[in-house]
Formats: structure tokens, C-alpha cells, sequence
């Protein structure tokens, strides 16, 4: 569990499993009424959702940053505290807390972007008595779930197209999702290209066209894809054999965050590539 307290406390939260200091947890299930409370302590549960505010859907924590954390604020008139737990747990209990009214405040942090989103509401005024376990109401963020992509793509180190470079003759680029089950799939995206103004309709995973040599010095757009991870698939060709490669996988931010990042194509072992 990592948790940063503000001024000295006995309050912590622990994640759903009931045990605290419990490091990377992934909170399993929700334990709603905490059976191991003292007569003399209380506790308070959390769940949280996060909402697509162009759909009013529901989004996936993975989707938006793997890493993403939610943040707890805890006051009462004699306590500051704060924890931190993975989104992706999606809920969490406390630890044994002193009997007291409690101010409850929450953040999303987003690794990806550096955002904090502060929840819809935080919560005041919350009573609990000892012995008691008290159900604090869902709280939920709102995040925009798309990014973009500005690629960059460096083979040869005189460049990627010119006979002194990697003498590529054209390249085809096709885009998959790579987040596990329910995420995945071909993603077709209009990748505009800075060189010359053109555009890469990258749109077909298991054939993709060939187009012409994109330079390094070049600039590959995609304003606007749903967030996640993806796998790229980029061939640079010389004639019709592939000799140059890339299959990295990639996350686009969320919060309308492009990607900005220079792939490194790497020489491929294809018979005939000189």
C-alpha cells in the first residue's frame, strides 16, 4: 500500500483485501461489512468508478494509464491523512479507524499525463461510531478516454530512405490493439504525414499496404484514437522484401495527450535484404 501521511494520524487505508501494508494489492474482492472491527474502532469502504463524459459510459482504469492511482484525503479535527491505491482496484477498505466525523476528498492521478482529476464530490460530515462500518457513497472522475499519436521512425542513422541511410523503398505501417482480452483488433487510423502534406491510410492489419519511404525528419499524426495500449507494426521495404522492422507497443494518453515518441526500426533477417 503506498500511503504518504500529512501530519501524525491513526488513520490508514487499507485495500480490500483487509490487510494493511499490503504493497501492490489489487484489492480483490469488496468486503462491505468488516467483520474484525473492534468495539472501540470503526471503519468506512470506497468504490469508485470513472465515467466518459461524451457517452456517459463507463471506462476501464487500464484503459486510461496502467498506473493510474486514486488519491484519499482523510480529515477529522485532529487527523490529516492521506492514502493512495490502484485504480484499477476499483474499491478499498479502511483499516480500523478512531470513532469520529470524518471529511473525505479523492484524485485521480494519471502517471501518463500528470493530470489530477478531483472526483464529482468529496464527502463531509461523515459520522462513524465505534464498531460501526460505514459505506461512504460511490464517488466517480471524469475522463476524456482519447489521445493521439506524433511518431517518429529512425532506421538508418543517415536516414531512412536515402542510399547512404537504410535504402527503403516504401513502408507500411498497421496499428493493433494490445490490451488483453475485450481490447483487441485492428485499428484503422488516417495517419497524416509532415514530409509532404500526404496522408498513410493505415486501416488493414493483416495486409497492409505499401506506401512511400517516410523520412526521418518526418512527423506521424494521428489526432485522435481511443486511449490504451496498441501494438505498431512498421515495414520498411527495400523492393517488395521487408528489411527493416518495428512492433513496439505503445499507449496513447488520455485527456487528448498525443504520444510523442521516435521508433527505432531495426534490420530484419529476411532473405535478400542486402
Amino acid at each position: 500500500m503506498a500511503f504518504r501521511v500529512l501530519m501524525p494520524a491513526a488513520v490508514l487505508l487499507g485495500l480490500a483485501s483487509g490487510s494493511a501494508g499490503c504493497g501492490g494489492c489489487d484489492g480483490g474482492g469488496f468486503d462491505a461489512g468488516i467483520s474484525d472491527v473492534s468495539p472501540g474502532q470503526a471503519s468506512v469502504s470506497l468504490a469508485w468508478s470513472l465515467i466518459d463524459p461524451s457517452t456517459g459510459r463507463s471506462v476501464t482504469c487500464d484503459k486510461l494509464d496502467a498506473n493510474a492511482t486514486v488519491f484519499v484525503e482523510i480529515r477529522s479535527p485532529t487527523v490529516v491523512s492521506s492514502a493512495v491505491f490502484a485504480c484499477k482496484s476499483l474499491q478499498a477498505v479502511s483499516d480500523p479507524l478512531t470513532p469520529g466525523t470524518y471529511r473525505f476528498m479523492y484524485e485521480l492521478h494519471l502517471s501518463a499525463t500528470g493530470d489530477v482529476i478531483p472526483a464529482t464530490a468529496g464527502q463531509s460530515g461523515v459520522v462513524v461510531g465505534a464498531g460501526q462500518s460505514v459505506a461512504l457513497a460511490p464517488i466517480t472522475f471524469t475522463v476524456d478516454p482519447t489521445g493521439g499519436l506524433a511518431l517518429m521512425l529512425q532506421a538508418g542513422s543517415a536516414g531512412n530512405c536515402a542510399i547512404t541511410g537504410a535504402s527503403i523503398t516504401s513502408m507500411s505501417i498497421s496499428l493493433e490493439h494490445a490490451g488483453g482480452a475485450g481490447d483487441t483488433g485492428c485499428e484503422p487510423v488516417l495517419i497524416q504525414l509532415s514530409g509532404r502534406g500526404d496522408a498513410y491510410n493505415a486501416n488493414d492489419c493483416s495486409s497492409p499496404s505499401a506506401a512511400r519511404c517516410i523520412e526521418s525528419s518526418e512527423t506521424l499524426t494521428v489526432p485522435s484514437l481511443p486511449s490504451g495500449p496498441y501494438q505498431i507494426h512498421v515495414r520498411g521495404k527495400q523492393g517488395t522484401l521487408n528489411c527493416w522492422g518495428n512492433d513496439d507497443v505503445i499507449r496513447v494518453p488520455p485527456q487528448g495527450k498525443a504520444l510523442r515518441q521516435t521508433l527505432n526500426l531495426a534490420r530484419l533477417n529476411t532473405p535478400g535484404c542486402p
